[in-house]
Formats: structure tokens, C-alpha cells, sequence
């Protein structure tokens, strides 16, 4: 009963440390789905014209609501993280009665009503532009949950490793951001040259959008399987690891 009052208070603290600034943690994102909305659903899809046979702004809202909800879960679980090592108060909640599995879970599922608020608003959003698209419910509140919680457990990670402000955008700038862009957001990988589509089924990203895109519009352009397959797994190793580093203290005892 302890641990569970302890969860709960530390989920309940998480929670309200970014509702605190909406502007920053809601406001922000859904400005810039908004934008991208208009300007390249509306704008400029009329002049790309129709892919797979439905409209561009259609084809790319799946990958519009991921993006914000990948971004805003890792960007959650960074900075909280960090900033409770920058202002040395992990020691105290270290030796508090939670287990290692409770304070991580609670970091996680903070970061994961963060990524799925932000992901919903820009669904509803954009039912303004396409109406309501919603092909396979199941689907979609799997691929919502599992990439929700990896970004999450990814973020924690990257705020567990980091020791100054700079590093934590390095991962996300150099690697994460082209990753998404190059993962079928903004186009069919059937519109690429044969190398660039065999290189594309590497990107894991792209199974994630792909995922999405089909639970929404119903279609897909790769094995729906191999990608909640690889993200799940991919979610389990990096929590397992994330209380591992936890229990050893990794860059969090002073």
C-alpha cells in the first residue's frame, strides 16, 4: 500500500510539473501541428495531389500526430529527469520507500500522459481537415501506448546519461528528428528510388508511422507485426535498463 500511495504522489508531481506551463508543454506542439496542418496539408497538399488514392492531408496526419506525441514523451522524460539531478534532490527520493521499478514507472507514465495528451489534441485537430479517420480503434490505441512508452523510457535515458543542458538535445537533433522526417511522415516510401526503400526498412520510425497510418486510414506499407513486434520489445529492454541504472546509482548518487 505504501509503494502505491508513493507512486501515485510521484505521478500526481510529475503530471502537474508540466501542466504547469502549458503554454511550453501543450501550447507549443499543438501550434506547430496546426501549422504544419495548414501549410503542407492544405497548401501545399493541392498541389501534390492524392497518394495511394486518398488526399496528401490525409496520408500525412498519422504521421503528424506521431511525431508530436514521440517528441513530446522523450522531451518529458529528459528534462524531468534531468532537472531533478541538476537540482540534487534524486538522493532523496532514492532512499524513500518506492522501489526502483515505481520511481521509474512513474517518471514513464508522467512522460506517457504527456506524449498521449499531446497526440490526442492534434487528432482532434485534425478531424477539422479530413473529418474522422479512425480505421482500426485497437490499433490505434496500441501503437498510441507502446510508442508512447519507448519515447518515454528513451527520454529517461537520455536525461539518466546527460550531465550538461547541451548534451540533452544532442541524440534528438542528430538522430531522432532526421530519423522521423526520413520515416514516411511527409511521403509514400513507394515514391523513393528502390535503394532508398530497401534503407527505409531500417528505420524503425517508419514502422511506427506506418503502424499508425494504418490504424487510421488503413493503409500500410510494411508488416504491421515486425513493427509493434520491435517496438515493444525495444520498450521492455530500455525499462529494464533504465532500473538497472537505477539500482547502481548511475550518475545519480552525489
Amino acid at each position: 500500500m505504501m509503494g502505491l500511495v508513493g507512486f501515485r504522489t510521484l505521478l500526481i508531481r510529475e503530471v502537474k510539473r508540466f501542466l504547469r506551463i502549458p503554454t511550453q508543454t501543450v501550447g507549443a506542439p499543438v501550434l506547430s501541428a496546426l501549422l504544419f496542418l495548414l501549410i503542407f496539408g492544405s497548401v501545399i497538399g493541392g498541389r501534390v495531389g492524392d497518394i495511394a488514392d486518398i488526399s496528401y492531408i490525409e496520408f500525412i496526419v498519422p504521421g503528424l500526430v506521431m511525431m508530436n506525441l514521440i517528441t513530446s514523451s522523450m522531451s518529458n522524460g529528459t528534462f524531468s529527469l534531468f532537472f531533478q539531478k541538476f537540482m540534487n534532490v534524486m538522493d532523496d527520493l532514492l532512499v524513500s520507500p518506492l522501489s526502483y521499478y515505481e520511481i521509474v514507472f512513474a517518471f514513464m507514465a508522467a512522460s506517457m500522459i504527456r506524449g498521449l495528451l499531446i497526440g490526442s489534441i492534434v487528432f482532434l485537430i485534425s478531424i477539422f481537415f479530413i473529418g474522422v479517420q479512425l480505421f482500426n480503434p485497437l490499433a490505434l490505441l496500441f501503437f498510441m501506448i507502446v510508442t508512447s512508452s519507448f519515447f518515454s523510457s528513451l527520454g529517461l535515458l537520455i536525461g539518466l546519461y546527460s550531465e550538461k543542458f547541451e548534451q540533452l538535445e544532442v541524440l534528438n537533433v542528430f538522430l531522432i528528428t532526421p530519423l522521423i522526417f526520413l520515416g514516411g511522415v511527409f511521403y509514400s516510401v513507394k515514391m523513393l528510388p528502390e535503394t532508398f526503400q530497401f534503407l527505409t526498412q531500417f528505420n524503425p520510425f517508419f514502422y511506427i508511422v506506418n503502424g499508425f497510418r494504418y490504424s487510421m486510414i488503413g493503409i500500410t506499407e510494411a508488416n504491421l507485426l515486425v513493427g509493434g513486434l520491435i517496438i515493444t520489445l525495444a520498450t521492455i529492454v530500455f525499462f529494464s535498463a533504465i532500473v538497472y541504472l537505477f539500482k547502481i546509482g548511475y550518475k545519480l548518487r552525489t
